[in-house]
């Protein structure tokens, strides 16, 4: 990838974190970048490429980080809280999951990038239900669906009163170790 194709990427992430998919235009990253908006036309003809493209590194990036944690962390209920340390970051950042904000924004978005994020969301619930089987709960599946629903909200309640303790309260009682 290209030292612009990646600056372009980086913040198109971070304005979608921060404003949403939609509350940016090429003319901003353009100006943001101090590149010509012809350059990101090169790289993203639309901007639902430059989505499916923010979509795509930001799955590849959480596979990579969750095959890490499987490795690196023997105890599942400690792979679940690295993942909730990583997400409250956001809140400090005042960002929230790329994924789920440009989900929100379902009407708006491409076709290939609803689907790219209910892959996203679909690799992200097997990988918890993973760590809920191992931890011996009856139902995985079902509960790995809860979680990351509330992981998801707790974060824009989190995002919207300053406070990401909301969003350990919020899972209280998922991990019973």
């Amino acid at each position: 990838m290209t030292d612009t194709k990646t600056r372009i990427l980086d913040l198109a992430e971070s304005l979608t974190q921060t404003k949403g998919f939609n509350g940016f235009s090429y003319l901003d990253l353009a100006a943001e970048i101090g590149i010509k908006t012809s350059s990101i036309h090169y790289h993203y003809k639309t901007k639902a490429d430059l989505a499916l493209a923010l979509v795509d590194r930001h799955r590849e990036d959480i596979e990579n980080a969750f095959q890490r944690l499987d490795q690196d962390v023997g105890d599942p209920a400690d792979r679940l809280n690295a993942i909730v340390t990583h997400f409250k970051g956001y809140i400090s950042e005042e960002k929230i999951c790329m994924c789920g904000m440009m989900a929100a924004e379902f009407e708006s978005i491409s076709p290939a990038v609803r689907k790219a994020l209910a892959l996203y969301f679909r690799g992200f619930q097997n990988w918890l239900a993973k760590q809920f089987s191992a931890l011996g709960h009856p139902n995985p599946p079902a509960v790995a669906l809860q979680y990351i629903s509330t992981l998801e909200g707790s974060l824009l309640l989190a995002r919207l009163e300053g406070d990401a303790s909301v969003v350990d309260r919020s899972l209280d009682g998922f991990v019973i170790a």
